[in-house]
């Protein structure tokens, strides 16, 4: 039987291969397996009315970190990496018969050439631009994505334009500083920390929040993996720092991070946020002079009926911070179309978490898909 193909939430396709296989049982057999089947139940019965409840993240995922082991007969890209050696393996590599994976990678996901030249490709010009590619080369995407391939949810971690064109409005930031401090406030697997302390050097200092325990304790494992960039192409400085804290993304914990007031030089927000005053907390962190990106979304009247319950169309914006500590949008500022997912207030927070909980569909739907 072929394999059937969906549309996920964020509108990237996804195909789930399900063997069928038919045998014929003999009557011993299927005693055994009806003994089985009671066995099982009944354990089951137990399980739910005398065990503890089970923690689960915002996305209805375990807490504990979710890995490959369950994968069977995953292929391996070469080591150690290389971008153009990992992109001829990636092209080459068939993993439509390997069971367990539930993201199947996707050349789309891994090629900084191709998004390069694409919806953010006019504005990825000059100097920034130019290192915002080469690291992104140096970075080992297939360590970022271990979990996408276990659970699914590509909604984790944005485009690969995406993060060429933050990277590329944000460094500017970087020049102004002798120890550049990155906030990424939605952080998912820490892609963008790695980025950022790769591109801006010695000194720098990479901070993620995440509201989601089990995305944190990821992106806290890929972080320290030295396989998560390649050594002969990008240096990383030992004096670099990176750290990943769960956290609100519309009201951090500035002494939980570590951070003071008008410390930070560059915020990046993963989210999506109603309206501008929803920014004040990462204006408050932001410096003189910092950079902030975000997307804004679109008045309620101005929303298309083809966006989904939870996210916003909006238009991504770069701001700096003035001497009157107010954000100006930088005159360059493309107004870039996006959709998003929404910053949810700690009321929603709650509401998202109880209903992760439960069964259903919106266990399957990420809280963070972004374009």
């Amino acid at each position: 039987m072929p394999p059937s193909a969906s549309t996920t939430e964020d509108g990237r396709g996804r195909t789930k291969y399900i063997p069928l296989e038919q045998t014929r049982p003999s009557w011993i057999q299927v005693g055994c397996m009806m003994f089985a089947v009671g066995t099982i139940f009944t354990f089951g019965v137990y399980k739910v009315f005398h065990a503890p409840e089970s923690p689960v993240g915002l996305r209805g995922l375990p807490l504990e970190t979710v890995t490959l082991s369950t994968v069977v007969g995953l292929p391996q890209p070469p080591s150690p990496y290389h971008y153009s050696d990992f992109m001829a393996w990636l092209k080459h590599t068939n993993f439509s018969t390997v069971k367990g994976l539930k993201w199947h990678p996707d050349v789309a996901e891994f090629n900084i050439s191709a998004a390069a030249k694409g919806k953010f490709g006019p504005w990825l010009t000059g100097s920034s631009a130019d290192m915002a590619i080469s690291t992104a080369k140096g970075i080992n995407k297939w360590v970022f994505m271990q979990d996408i391939m276990s659970n699914g949810n590509l909604g984790l971690i944005g485009a690969p334009g995406m993060h060429l064109y933050i990277l590329r409005r944000l460094l500017e930031a970087s020049k102004e500083s002798s120890h550049p401090t990155f906030l990424d406030a939605g952080c998912g697997p820490g892609y963008l920390l790695m980025a950022w302390a790769l591109a801006a050097g010695g000194g720098s200092h990479a901070v993620g929040i995440d509201i989601d325990k089990a995305v944190i304790a990821s992106a806290q494992r890929y972080l320290a993996d030295p396989a998560a960039f390649d050594a002969d192409a990008v240096r990383l400085p030992k004096d670099v720092e990176m750290e990943a804290h769960v956290g609100d993304a519309l009201n951090p914990d500035i002494d939980a991070l570590g951070l003071e007031a008008g410390s930070v030089d560059a915020v990046n927000m993963g989210l999506a946020v109603r309206k501008m005053e929803d920014l004040a907390p990462m204006v408050r962190l932001l410096r003189e002079g910092g950079l902030l990106a975000a997307p804004i979304c679109k008045p309620s009247d101005e929303q298309p009926s083809s966006v989904s319950t939870g996210k916003c169309a909006g238009l991504f914006k770069v701001f700096r911070k003035g001497e009157d500590g107010v954000l100006k949008r930088m005159p360059d500022d493309p107004d870039i179309p996006v959709t998003f997912v929404v910053a949810l207030r700690p009321e929603e927070l709650a509401a998202t978490a109880q209903a992760a909980k439960s069964p259903g569909p919106s266990q399957a739907a990420g809280l963070r898909g972004k374009q």
